[in-house]
């Protein structure tokens, strides 16, 4: 995106735990939230409005579509709800000119919206067509997570007019307040015309239709934004997870030093894929792990010996059989890994029967599990993309992601993180979504860097369902810190993502 670039300190933007994470909860739940509290006499609408348009402007900032981009213009696409409200709060603290686009004249605002449009007189604002042009910012306020069913006029032109602004500027971003227009806020469903967002900003719960499978391109990143105010029901039906997950990761003492700050093994590469390999095991060191072994063939050996970083260190073998699991605190099994066949395969069969500490299975070590029905050890923890996972369980292709994800793991006891535009993880008894990471990630390697992220996490004593959940968030944090200090590229490579996981986790 460009504009006028305001730098800004990238590695720091979700250190404040504020806007962390959030339970899912129907828009039902939230909405009797508020009129409990409302009745209750602690505090307005108005007033409630105004708190919220101020967390507004603060996760703004440390949002990645948006940290340090001082917009070139503001567009507000506002209904006669409380959204237009918090949506025309929000760009009165953007020091550009904003364009109004309405489904009514300001008067006919709700009254707490009349009060955030006030903030914008003696501003330079209009209420005209806006023309494609660079460094636009444009905020869907027309209806909140209360709508459902196909819109009507105006609203379906003005929601069909963001999405061709939005189109012809596409070095801009789309922020979506609650929930994008048209979009079911239970349900997912999408009748007819629907804003598409780069990002979200939810306000007091993450309401199901947002991750409801194919919603991801209409949400896009999930900006959660918390209301404190409110009594929400614990124990939502899942999580999104926020920079809290953080404080999974325990802290070290002063005497720690490697052989206690996790050793974990990994039996990875062949010959065309020992990149796979490497990224593998320098995400584990990357992650904090204290010792790192890679065990590989010998003659994939020179290959990896003469490019992995020299902290890692690379041991042949004949066979799988030779590497030791006493020693180690996680072993990762898979990535570049080839295909193994007879002795290979039972080698690795066996290693796993003994093996009693996490094991985190990737790529063709999935492929492998899925071809000869591998039992796993109940803590295992299994990172298929889409095509994996149809391997795994070819029963699951006529379910959504998540029903496939709990029918699996009731089958096969594990933990499961499904890859995704919205990566999931489940152990049958919790169910979190994170929240990080863009399109940007969309090429090879970054499963690899996962893999080795959970292994070195777990071997530092975090518990293997945490260590899936921690891992997923902090790679996408850390590709999301890429992609902001490298000025927003296409792409961000799975080395650009290794390079950022210090900074993240600290």
């Amino acid at each position: 995106m460009e504009g006028n670039s305001k730098k800004k300190d990238c590695s720091r933007v979700y250190d404040v735990l504020e806007f962390g994470g959030m339970e899912v909860h129907n828009c039902s739940v939230i909405r009797a939230a508020e009129q409990a509290l409302f009745a209750s006499g602690a505090t307005t609408s108005g007033a409630l409005m105004s708190a919220v348009v101020e967390r507004l402007w603060q996760a703004v900032q440390c949002e990645p579509e948006l940290c340090g981009w001082q917009p070139q213009r503001v567009v507000v696409y506002a209904g006669r709800g409380n959204n237009a409200g918090d949506a025309l709060g929000l760009a009165a603290h953007f020091d550009c000119p904003v364009s109004l686009r309405a489904v009514c004249e300001p008067d006919g605002f709700s009254a707490e919206s009349r009060e955030q449009f006030a903030r914008l007189q003696g501003r330079d604002w209009s209420m005209e067509p806006v023309a494609a042009q660079e460094g636009v910012l444009i905020i869907d306020g027309l209806l909140g997570s209360g709508a459902a069913g196909e819109l009507r006029e105006p609203y379906a032109a003005l929601v069909r007019e963001l999405n061709e602004l939005r189109a012809a500027c596409p070095r801009s971003c789309t922020l979506s307040i609650d929930v994008p227009t048209g979009l079911n806020a239970d349900t997912g469903a999408v009748h007819g015309a629907a804003v598409r967002a780069d990002v979200t900003a939810v306000i007091g719960c993450v309401k199901p239709g947002m991750l409801a499978d194919g919603a991801e391109d209409y949400v896009g990143r999930l900006l959660c934004i918390p209301l404190p105010e409110l009594e929400l029901p614990a124990g939502g039906s899942a999580r999104v997870a926020g920079p809290e997950v953080k404080l999974w990761l325990p802290r070290r003492s002063f005497s720690c030093f490697k052989n206690r700050a996790g050793r974990v093994h990994i039996i990875a590469g062949s010959v065309g894929y020992v990149g796979a390999a490497q990224m593998c095991a320098e995400a584990a060191m990357a992650a904090g792990a204290g010792l790192v072994a890679l065990y590989c063939h010998e003659n994939v050996y020179p290959l990896l010996a003469a490019r992995v970083a020299p902290e890692v260190m690379v041991v042949p073998v004949r066979s799988y059989r030779e590497v030791p699991t006493e020693c180690a605190q996680s072993l990762v099994i898979g990535p570049g890994l080839g295909h193994p066949t007879g002795h290979d395969v039972r080698a690795l069969q066996d290693l796993l029967r003994r093996c009693s500490v996490p094991v985190v299975l990737d790529a063709d070590g999935l492929n492998l599990a899925a071809e000869y029905g591998w039992d796993l050890p109940p803590q295992s923890i299994l990172t298929p993309h889409p095509g994996e996972m149809s391997r795994l369980f070819p029963a699951g292709g006529k379910l959504s992601r998540v029903e496939c994800a709990l029918r699996y793991v009731e089958q096969q006891p594990c933990i499961l993180l499904l890859k995704g535009a919205r990566t999931l993880v489940t152990n049958g008894d919790e169910l979190w979504y994170n929240s990080t990471g863009g399109p940007y990630m969309a090429n090879g390697g970054q499963g690899d860097v996962l893999a080795g992220c959970i292994g070195a996490l777990a071997a530092q004593g975090v518990i293997p369902m945490k260590a899936a959940v921690l891992g997923s968030w902090c790679c996408g944090q850390a590709a999301a810190t890429a992609y902001m200090s490298r000025g927003y590229p296409r792409a961000i490579r799975a080395t650009d993502v290794i390079a950022h996981l210090g900074m993240v986790l600290s």
